[in-house]
């Protein structure tokens, strides 16, 4: 029930470092999976991107083949966090990545310009 699919261009990627004691170094890719959309300066604007992390062991695994301009379908499941910050707690979501599968789906792009995907 919690799964998700998507197939894009990777435009970022940021890995974190480790902190004490081993925990983090996880990456989080930018990942493009439709056209540019037009500004509009209204309060709420639409982008064709999500941010999905990539654990640690996935990112090591992989990491070599994921390069920003990369063609990947990722495979994943949404995950519920709590985050703080001066005095206040909210909850919000993120996508993690389970599955990557990098540079082999060129041809669902081969006809469009890197630039305006």
């Amino acid at each position: 029930m919690n799964h998700f699919f998507i197939v894009g261009r990777v435009d970022r990627i940021t890995q974190n470092k480790k902190r004490e004691g081993g925990k983090g170094g996880s990456a989080m890719i930018l990942l493009k999976y439709g056209p540019e959309r037009e500004v509009s300066n209204g309060p709420v604007e639409f982008v064709n991107a999500v941010v999905i992390r990539v654990p640690a062991f996935r990112f090591e695994a992989i990491g070599s083949r994921l390069e920003e301009g990369a063609i990947v379908s990722v495979t994943g499941h949404v995950q519920g966090i709590v985050k703080g910050g001066m005095g206040e707690t909210y909850m919000t979501q993120e996508l993690v990545a389970d599955n990557i599968r990098a540079n082999d789906l060129d041809f669902l792009f081969e006809d469009e310009d890197p630039e305006t995907v």
